[in-house]
């Protein structure tokens, strides 16, 4: 058998074995080796302080200490043995010990650039900014030519918040060594601080390939990508990362923000939790889990993480404010208010807090209270894309077109869950200038079927302007579409792709008003219908349904929201029951027009004498050809805010739209002083500030329908 010979003087094989080990990162290994040799060979003093290093790489720093503490009992105490303790102290937030080991380091060894850059980093923990801006000047004084040196002091100036400074400082220290990753993860950072989106992504991108084991870059780079609505990508990146580091609990929350960014919240879910079984006091993973089980409409688990992170931190602002947003849901007003309110007096600038207070006080009607904090939270963060979305829609809301659009066009697509998604084309974005050097438009769908139809009403301005285009639309709208106007080129999502290959630039159809609508006066411009219902249908109907004498009223009343906004749902939505006294009304008669598991609902309200008429064998979700034609078939139609209210203002109908208190619910049901609808001449608003009860506002709707009979 061989063996291997060791050189006089030199240290044992398993000591050369272990540091092997350490310099390639295996922390582990080099671990179980050093914990074997001195288990047989316990007074080496090398072996002891090499152990302590191996267990500070893996954050095990209190075990990293005894193990150094031990090797200093063995011998004089070196410049690199208090050097090693003092960064184990300083992991333990020990500052004032490490402090003295490292001044005795350097009185050991006065030009030991490590000490100086942890003697910065003690005295900054301890408050003494000039100390520690002189501490970690040291080495670059030291070594001009150093890399590190030049990165740790701009990292000190990233901290105090001089960024052109740290950036300098950054640019420095790579031209030194292009391939130091941790300098273009922090450039990306202060660049994105600066708002230089693109230079971030660079910067992001070229740590993350310089450095596949650095976690920071990879997640870092993952959320830029996201930012810029390349979110399969950051996803793709993250799988990845969390594969070659299941046992990162910072990966694998990143991971869980990515599926949440699409909307996977049951895979941010999982993420969420396994990045908490590897670290069960990891703060943000457990707000991150309360955000996904309140996606998932789990709202009892979802505020009981959030009060379990406020438990054990209490001045986590963001713990607070997500709690806000969480008893909200539940119409816990007055407990949401108290926390923003303590966010706030933990952290001013806490954007999510100023962000989801403003949004409370406008459902309360303080749409100018709530734009000033919107304004206050894009102050602190000018990327914050809630803030920004929500201040678009005040302003729409408030009909300052212009500014609102500018805002909404890309903070509805940059939000977490985004309102709506972006999608990758190989062709240009339309923009205002492009009229002339467009040979062809394509035209993509976002957000939901009353979006859709919402915005579609501009494109009569294309075709005007002799706009080629093709529109994407949602399928179960194509046949009114085409009846409406034979000559549009209107697609399902299926036929897009190959239909948009003819054309040379795209447009989000929730970016046109921005290009037609952008003052009040432009919505004269709005047509009387957009869509045209099967009239043969529509009479067919009427027959089937033996209506004589009496008017019939189309009649909707639920709004179905996702689970995380079940606030807005519950705001949007009356009770049938409501409508009682309407379908009591002589001359009346009541057609179902609502979409959804409404049969308990309905049940109850017969038993209660309600009078509600249905088309027999009309799917009310799948069939809107039919919809559209039931709303034809109607003399006029109630609604509440949702798809009905958009389906029969696109083909004319007479249309009233209620909700109470004279706070709409979206920015597109705003009146003026008329009460008409800008985006649908038939629609009229029903609402005043007294009116704050849906009793209220069918009983004023029943005066209303009487004087126009009389």
């Amino acid at each position: 058998m061989n063996s291997r010979s060791t050189a006089p003087g030199a240290p044992p094989a398993p000591i050369l074995e272990a540091r092997a080990r350490f310099g390639a990162g295996r922390f582990a290994d080099a671990e179980a080796i050093l914990r074997d040799f001195i288990a047989k060979n316990p007074g080496i003093p090398e072996a002891l302080e090499l152990l302590g290093a191996c267990l500070g790489a893996q954050e095990r720093h209190a075990e990293a200490l005894e193990w150094m503490e031990g090797a200093l009992r063995l011998r004089p105490p070196s410049a690199a043995a208090l050097h090693n303790r003092a960064q184990a102290l300083l992991a333990l937030a020990r500052p004032g010990e490490a402090r003295r080991d490292l001044e005795q380091a350097l009185a050991l060894k006065p030009g030991f650039a490590p000490a100086w850059t942890a003697l910065g980093r003690a005295l900054a923990a301890l408050g003494d900014a000039p100390g520690a801006e002189r501490a970690y000047r040291q080495p670059v004084h030291l070594d001009p030519g150093s890399p590190e040196a030049f990165y740790n002091l701009a990292r000190f100036c990233h901290d105090a918040g001089r960024l052109d400074e740290a950036i300098a400082g950054y640019r420095k220290a790579l031209a030194l060594n292009p391939r130091l990753a941790v300098a273009h993860n922090s450039l990306a950072n202060a660049l994105r601080a600066k708002g230089d989106a693109a230079g971030a992504l660079e910067h992001f991108g070229e740590a993350a390939r310089l450095a596949p084991d650095l976690v920071e870059a990879s997640a870092n780079y993952a959320e830029a990508l996201r930012e810029a609505g390349r979110g399969a990508e950051a996803l793709a990146i993250l799988e990845r990362a969390a594969l070659a580091h299941p046992h990162s609990p910072h990966i694998l929350n990143s991971l869980g923000v990515a599926h949440y960014a699409r909307n996977r919240f049951a895979e941010a879910e999982q993420c969420y939790r396994r990045a908490l079984a590897l670290a069960p006091r990891m703060d943000e993973a457990q707000i991150n889990l309360g955000n996904a089980l309140g996606a998932q409409g789990h709202a009892p688990e979802s505020i009981a993480c959030y009060r379990a992170v406020i438990e054990r931190s209490p001045g986590n602002a963001d713990a607070l404010s997500n709690l806000g947003i969480a008893v909200q849901e539940q119409d816990e007003v007055d407990e949401a208010m108290d926390a923003y309110t303590r966010a706030l007096a933990i952290r001013p600038d806490h954007s999510d807090a100023l962000n989801n207070l403003g949004f409370l006080l406008e459902q309360q009607g303080r749409r100018a209270d709530a734009m000033a904090l919107y304004r206050k939270a894009l102050d602190t963060n000018a990327r914050f894309a809630r803030a920004a979305y929500n201040l678009s829609l005040a302003k729409l809301a408030n009909f300052e077109f212009r500014e609102g659009w500018a805002l909404s066009d890309p903070s509805r697509f940059q939000i977490v869950p985004p309102v709506a998604i972006p999608r990758p084309f190989a062709i240009p974005r339309f923009e205002a200038a492009d009229w002339q050097r467009t040979r062809k438009l394509a035209v993509w769908r976002e957000q939901g079927v009353g979006d859709q139809i919402l915005y579609a009403t501009t494109i009569p301005e294309l075709e005007a302007r002799g706009m080629p285009f093709v529109l994407e639309a949602d399928p179960r709208l194509i046949p009114a579409f085409r009846r409406a106007h034979p000559r549009w080129d209107v697609v399902a999502p299926e036929a897009s792709q190959a239909s948009f290959r003819s054309c040379d630039r795209h447009i989000p159809i929730g970016s046109l008003p921005a290009l037609f609508r952008d003052t009040r006066e432009s919505f004269d411009r709005q047509p009387a219908a957009l869509l045209a219902a099967d009239t043969a249908r529509a009479a067919l109907m009427r027959q089937q349904l033996e209506v004589k004498d009496a008017r019939l009223i189309g009649v909707s009343w639920r709004s179905f929201q996702p689970k995380v906004r079940g606030y807005l749902e519950r705001r949007k939505s009356a009770p049938l029951a409501a409508f009682l006294g309407l379908s009591a009304h002589d001359h009346v008669r009541l057609l179902d027009l609502q979409y959804g598991d409404t049969f308990a609902e309905r049940d109850e309200f017969a038993k209660a004498g309600g009078r509600l008429d249905r088309v027999d064998g009309l799917d009310l979700f799948t069939d809107l050809d039919g919809v559209l034609a039931a709303i034809e078939a109607c003399d006029l139609v109630i609604t509440t805010s949702n798809v009905t209210a958009h389906l029969a203002g696109s083909i004319g109908k007479r249309t009233f739209l209620l909700y109470p208190a004279a706070i709409a619910p979206f920015h597109y049901w705003s009146s003026d002083a008329s009460g008409r609808c800008l985006w649908y001449p038939s629609v009229v608003i029903v609402t005043a500030p007294e009116l704050r009860s849906w009793t209220d506002l069918l009983r004023r709707m029943i005066e209303r329908l009487d004087a126009d009979h009389a």
